[in-house]
């Protein structure tokens, strides 16, 4: 069975509902807590698994009660932490996540997820086969994104890249764009990949508009991308290869919260991969799961399984 291998960070989420933006000098009591296993890594390779896949995670944690709880709810999710190390020192990653209408703002103390080694990398990587799915982020430091990358093309896997979190364009990423078969990205991660000057970062922007996704699509692929697999919130995701497009319509369902909805959409992306489902069906099959995670507060308790994916889907047919 193909496997996906997920690199990218563990981290503890402490989610705040709030009906307003923290300020200076200012109080804003939460609507809502919720404690929760996260970390886009974490979450993609638990998405996956919940839909089928054999999925196995690499990274950090400190040996701390935050690193107990990670590694308890991989156990529970089926995703194999045999790659997982615990660091001595390190405190395990923590992140604060304000959602305020439905929209989700974070500040991450990364810690223990930024210790990965590159023999972390080698080792976990060794045992990779010609019909894996490799997923990275940008959770890790770059010239670790590139290695795996690199490891990834040499052994003939499929490589998926992910550019979240953007903290910052680093003309080091276009380097190692050329050996990125699938690279998800928003609207708002593609425009700072392409921009070509500082007003152009400036000028970027998170909104749902469509009209300039085939060009960002399009310098993608120009610099050097197999394929590109947009998502464009409320308005759905599009598909680029060469001179095909396709698009795919996000599902209307009751949102509550989007923040693990991105996760949900490329875990399900990479679950299809491995099963060699045709675009369109992997497309469908990764919105449903995307818009099954907006239905529920929350990250890792977001992400849908298998069974409510093919109701949702049923449902449509």
């Amino acid at each position: 069975m193909p496997r996906i291998f997920v690199i990218g960070a563990l981290v503890y989420d402490i989610v705040f509902n709030v009906p307003d933006w923290v300020r200076p000098n200012r109080a804003v009591h939460a609507d809502r807590l919720t404690l929760s296993p996260g970390g886009k890594g974490l979450n993609q390779a638990v998405a996956a698994s919940r839909l089928g896949a054999d999925a196995r995670l690499v990274g950090c944690v400190g040996r701390d009660l935050f690193g107990d709880a990670l590694l308890a709810a991989l156990q529970e999710a089926g995703v194999d932490s045999g790659a997982v190390r615990r660091h001595e020192t390190a405190r395990t990653s923590i992140a604060g996540i304000v959602v305020r209408d439905r929209v989700p703002g974070f500040i991450g103390a990364p810690d223990a997820s930024r210790k990965i080694t590159a023999a972390d990398i080698r080792a976990a990587l060794s045992s990779l086969r010609a019909d894996d799915v490799l997923l990275l982020g940008f959770e890790i430091p770059q010239p670790l994104v590139q290695l795996a990358l690199q490891i990834g093309r040499a052994a003939g896997a499929k490589t998926v890249l992910n550019p979240a979190p953007f903290f910052t364009r680093d003309a080091f990423v276009l380097n190692y764009l050329g050996l990125v078969d699938v690279i998800i990205p928003n609207k708002l991660e593609a425009q700072l990949l392409t921009a070509g000057s500082p007003d152009e970062v400036a000028d970027a922007d998170d909104g749902d508009d469509v009209d300039d996704v085939d060009a960002l699509a399009q310098r993608l692929l120009d610099l050097g991308v197999g394929q590109v697999v947009m998502t464009i919130g409320e308005a759905g995701s599009r598909f680029f290869a060469g001179a095909r497009q396709i698009a795919q319509p996000a599902f209307a369902l009751e949102v509550v919260d989007t923040t693990g909805a991105s996760d949900a959409f490329v875990g399900a992306y990479c679950l299809g991969l491995t099963e060699g489902w045709r675009v369109e069906r992997i497309l469908e099959f990764a919105s449903a799961a995307a818009g099954l995670a907006c239905t529920r507060h929350g990250t890792m308790r977001s992400l849908p399984g298998l069974a409510a994916v093919r109701r949702l889907l049923a449902e449509r047919d």
